[in-house]
């Protein structure tokens, strides 16, 4: 009698079973966030180029100080910030990167540091 019992409960949930093992078991797929935090020197480089872009390309003057020197810089196309670096594209079409943070001054007129 208690095995007819036994035997009666688990053909009852044989069923239950048999459809919690079939399922699917959904899978969290973890998500990346990107935090992007405006640098003082991404912001400086920004300014600079949205800067340069009104003034007179003619005339238009960067001052770098690189190894304690200051070096001028003429003969500019464009200047396009990226990130904390300033991409300055010359006449001739050479480009190059320069750390917003050596910049020492940029003019359109006849001052010099």
């Amino acid at each position: 009698m208690k095995n007819l019992r036994l035997l009666a409960c688990l053909l009852c949930l044989l069923p239950v079973l048999r459809a919690a093992t079939t399922e699917p078991v959904p899978t969290m797929v973890p998500t990346s966030t990107n935090v992007n935090v405006p640098t003082t020197a991404s912001e400086l480089a920004a300014g600079y180029a949205a800067a340069i872009q009104q003034m007179s390309l003619k005339s238009l003057v960067i001052y770098l100080k690189i190894k304690g020197k200051t070096v001028p810089l003429k003969g500019l196309r464009s200047a396009k910030a990226v990130s904390a670096v300033l991409l300055i594209t010359f006449s001739a079409g050479d480009m190059m990167a320069v750390n917003a943070e050596n910049i020492v001054m940029i003019t359109d007129g006849p001052r010099t540091p």
